[in-house]
């Protein structure tokens, strides 16, 4: 059934936003509110189904309450939505699927805030602005942790005693849950195979990083788990680190818990690494200078790539695929040949050619190379219309 959904990613400086079609399965409108709260705060919007270039508006000193109020006042009177979907980057054991918002959605949406410290607030605050200028359009939360819910049981437990776990809730979770869905999805279309004799890994690599195991279509494993600092490393959190070193800086080094937060989420990762950025362009360029700083955290940025991949074609029994998408994933192809040029092993042959010339969608692995490589931009906002259209339809 023909849908316009209107998709909502509200960020701390940033909200931006897409009214799609469902039934082309193309944005007919798309926009954002950058730069929130600041003097220089600006709003765009651009009407694709028109062919109209974006069009620039300030709005000095704007939070989200006033930006989200612009949006809604500047999409096209003719295409009113049937619904608006969120992205939601944590929703703890509550949700395994979109779900319509009420009140007890937005408890547990709150209760999983201290998951997601970086978004679920400003993320929930965006629900309820929202809510409140339209009440009368339903409004659906996507999580980008509901589809790593349907893991297999042993990799979703974490070896702490019994009762802590039950307490407390402790689980591997999941993320970036929307862009791994989509591009799997479309993997299995252009490699022209069911998706569900598929064994792919899929490494969503930008700002924030998640690589997934992704077997007969389902999510069985992935890289970051319970914070959203686990995994690869990201701009400014850490990745994957030995506790006993968080334990040391707690009991021993006379570090606060905010300061190890802090730490842990914002000064750590590519910027800590190379104590000079926390923007991979950045680095590259920095590297091609000479500056060690960045070497080092380009380095091990691939490093912990190539393990993760390898670990995952073990859980997997074999690798049929790997998938890179993402603003790093899409468009750096030096760090997509140092990952593929040591998995020759495992049977991947890279097209140096394909890879470097790589625009949009693309095959970049040789022919008849055993795994294929290929790179698949991210649409989670057509993912997430697409699982709320899912939503209205069983509704």
């Amino acid at each position: 059934m023909h849908k316009l959904i209107l998709v909502l990613n509200c960020g701390s400086t940033t909200i931006k936003f897409q009214l799609i079609d469902t039934a082309r399965r193309a944005a007919l409108v798309k926009g954002s509110v950058d730069r929130l709260g600041r003097s220089d705060c600006t709003a765009k919007i651009a009407n694709l189904y028109r062919g109209e270039v974006a069009i620039e508006q300030a709005l000095a000193g704007a939070g989200h309450r006033e930006a989200l109020a612009w949006m809604f006042d500047s999409l096209p009177p003719e295409l009113k939505p049937d619904a608006v979907g969120h992205r939601v980057v944590h929703g703890g054991s509550f949700f395994n699927q979109a779900v319509q918002i009420d009140e007890v959605v937005l408890a547990n949406i709150a209760a999983c805030s201290h998951l997601a410290p970086l978004h679920n607030p400003i993320q929930l605050e965006g629900i309820r602005v929202s809510r409140t200028l339209h009440p009368e359009i339903p409004h659906v939360a996507s999580f980008d942790t509901a589809f790593h819910q349907h893991k297999p049981l042993v990799n979703q437990i974490i070896p702490l005693p019994a009762s802590v776990v039950a307490e407390y809730g402790y689980r591997k979770f999941g993320f970036h849950g929307a862009s791994h869905r989509y591009v799997s999805r479309r993997a299995a279309e252009l490699l022209g195979r069911d998706i569900g004799e598929l064994r792919l890994v899929s490494c969503h690599l930008g700002g924030g990083s998640s690589i997934s195991a992704v077997q007969g279509g389902v999510a069985v494993d992935t890289s970051a788990t319970y914070g959203t600092f686990t995994g690869l490393p990201m701009g400014s959190r850490s990745g994957d680190i030995d506790a006993g070193i968080i334990l040391d800086l707690l009991m021993n080094k006379g570090k606060s818990p905010q300061e190890v937060y802090d730490m842990l989420y914002r000064e750590s990762g590519l910027l800590g690494l190379s104590g000079a950025s926390a923007d991979m362009a950045e680095l590259e360029r920095l590297e091609a200078e000479g500056h060690q700083g960045a070497h080092l955290a380009r380095e091990y940025y691939a490093y912990s790539l190539k393990k993760f991949i390898g670990a995952f074609a073990a859980v997997m029994n074999g690798l049929d695929g790997i998938i890179f998408t993402a603003g790093i994933g899409e468009h750096d192809a030096d760090l997509r040949a140092r990952v593929c040029r040591d998995l020759a092993w495992m049977g991947l042959q890279l097209d140096a050619g394909l890879n470097r010339t790589a625009r949009g969608e693309a095959l970049i692995s040789a022919t008849g190379s055993a795994v294929a490589a290929l790179v698949i931009p991210t649409n989670e906002e057509l993912a997430i219309a697409l699982e709320v259209e899912e939503i209205l339809t069983q509704g």
